[in-house]
């Protein structure tokens, strides 16, 4: 939140059409205002530095308070930041395309799947590297706390008069809130069904039904080197 008012308040001019959609033709307004040309660059600046921040920290403050869960923690913020930046080099090209074309509507629910894809893949690296043994727990809990921030960053916006400022603020700290309590809440719902009937159906080793293919015996020496007369009279 700090990098998004830091740029938020050094750029409030470039953004305005962002923060006042009316003023520039949009949701019925009169559009006599000028677009600044640069509005997309810093939009997708603030997008992208706003998110990696928030997905960096919130991941590091992850490891500090599950030291033991998440312990390569190196690994995981390279991991993350990289695929925040294929994320944003991906989404980059529409969103220029989309500013071309006039559709800040679509620019901001863009930006909005911008941030709710890179918390998820973020999130979801943390608990792969985190813990690879019950890291399809981590998914479930990932995925329910998406869905109820989104829910409720939705109701936000309804309740404050579809206030994008709102929003804006909002939505990171309504996220990684929810990803911190709800993936916590799955985690211990798992291990209450877990004892209670003693199937530990989200290990990633266990196997429901018969998988394609066989496996292959590990470790089998090659067998002994023969010739073909050998070989036949076997």
């Amino acid at each position: 939140m700090l990098i998004l008012l830091l740029i938020f308040l050094g750029a409030s001019t470039v953004l305005s059409p962002a923060l006042h959609p009316e003023t520039f033709g949009i949701s019925g307004g009169s559009g006599d205002v000028t677009k600044n040309q640069l509005f997309i660059f810093v939009f997708m600046a603030m997008i992208f530095l706003t998110s990696l921040g928030a997905n960096l920290l919130g991941s590091l403050f992850f490891s500090f308070v599950e030291h033991d869960k998440y312990s390569r923690t190196g690994t995981a913020m390279y991991q993350i930041f990289f695929v925040n930046l294929v994320i944003f080099m991906i989404l980059a090209p529409i969103y220029i395309l989309l500013d071309s074309q006039g559709r800040m509507d679509m620019t901001g629910f863009l930006a909005g799947f911008h941030v709710l894809l890179s918390a998820l893949a973020s999130m979801m690296i943390l608990e792969i590297i985190g813990n690879l043994r019950y890291a399809l727990v981590g998914v479930y809990g990932v995925v329910f706390a998406l869905m109820f921030s989104t829910g409720f960053t939705i109701a936000v916006y309804e309740l404050f008069q579809r206030n994008p400022t709102i929003v804006l603020f909002a939505a990171l700290p309504v996220m990684w809130t929810s990803l911190g309590f709800i993936t916590v809440i799955v985690e211990m719902l798992y291990r209450w069904i877990w004892t209670l009937y003693g199937t530990d159906f989200l290990m990633s080793k266990t196997d429901f039904g018969k998988d394609y293919g066989e496996e292959e015996p590990e470790d089998v020496p090659p067998p002994p080197d023969v010739s073909g007369s050998e070989f036949m009279n076997k």
